[in-house]
Order: C-alpha cells, then structure tokens, then sequence
C-alpha cells in the first residue's frame, strides 16, 4: 500500500501472519485473544511483525467484570460467569478472564510491557444503542445458542432490568485493560 499509514489484512489468526518480519510500527489487538486456541502463538506473530522501536497494544474485555445492578444478584453471577465461559459458535476457545492476563501473555512471548491501563465502561441506562442494554441481550442470546433452556429465566432478568432502569437504578459496567508492548531489546 504505497504511500498509506494504515494496513488491513485479513488473514486467520491461527496460522502465521502475512507481514513481513520487523515490517510493522504498530499493532493493536483488541478483543480478540480470548478466542483463540493458542494466544501465546499469535501474540508471538504480531511481535514478530513489529520493528525494533515498534509497539503492541494487547487490548481486552475482561467479560468476567461484568456488572449490571439487578433484582437477583445471584441470577445476575449465574449469568455473567455463564457467558464468561461459553464458547460461541464463532469462536475457536474462550477465555471470558484474558482481559487480566494480558500482562502474563505478553512476558510470556517475549515482549517488555512499558504500560498497563484499566478502564472502565459505565452506563447508566438500560436502553436500545447502550452498552448494559447491548451487553444482556447479547448474554442472553448466547446462553441461549449454548442450550439454556430456561427461556422465562432469561425474560425475567431482561424484564427485571427494564424495571431499575424506569426506577433510575440501573447500572451497568465492565473493565477493558490495555497493555503496550515493545520488543525485547537485544
């Protein structure tokens, strides 16, 4: 791409990445590790790619952080770790807590981490087009393509939702970690 800053490719990340050698300033990988088979073997391609002076950043959900006010707490664990550890049809493994090890992945494969960031994510309205209201029907949906079989469980955690949000009460939230990388130095 001559002349352009910026590279797309699609490629599939279990097999070695279409990048020349100590071709690439920057990467950036978010919300992707917890899906693959092997992290530690595509966070070595994606250091493999990135000059002497280039930069990772290792970005993740840690789904396991999943927050959202509720009528039953103890449904509302059910859940969240539920989804933590289901493994959807498009995804080749799951690790719902990789958000929490990207430091340890990124030492593992050689790489220095020069910074961590945590952030977190916070709505407070459980509404079509926000993050809470997107984050439990996606729960849902896919506890459901799993096999939950509870159908009336699943509506009335929604329902009961709806209800805190009419009330002002609702809030959602979760933790996104950031980790940057450079190469090891030699």
């Amino acid at each position: 791409m001559h002349g352009s800053r910026f590279l797309l490719v699609q490629a599939d990340l279990k097999d070695p990445l279409p990048i020349a050698t100590a071709s690439v300033d920057r990467v950036l990988c978010h919300d992707v590790l917890e899906c693959l088979p092997d992290t530690d073997a595509f966070v070595a391609e994606a250091a493999r790619i990135l000059r002497p002076d280039g930069q990772l950043i290792l970005a993740h959900t840690d789904y396991d952080t999943l927050v959202f006010t509720s009528e039953d707490l103890q449904l509302t664990r059910q859940l969240v770790h539920a989804y933590c550890d289901t493994q959807q049809p498009w995804m080749d493994a799951v690790d719902g807590t990789i958000g929490r090890h990207l430091v340890e992945v990124a030492e593992r494969c050689g790489l220095v981490v020069e910074d961590v960031q945590a952030t977190v994510v916070l709505s407070r309205r459980f509404q079509p087009g926000e993050l809470g209201w997107g984050y439990a029907h996606n729960i849902v949906g896919a506890l459901q393509g799993a096999g939950w079989t509870d159908q009336t469980v699943l509506d009335g955690w929604l329902d009961g939702l709806r209800r805190l949000d009419e009330q002002g009460s609702f809030l959602f939230s979760l933790n996104d970690y950031a980790v940057v990388c450079g190469r090891m130095r030699r």
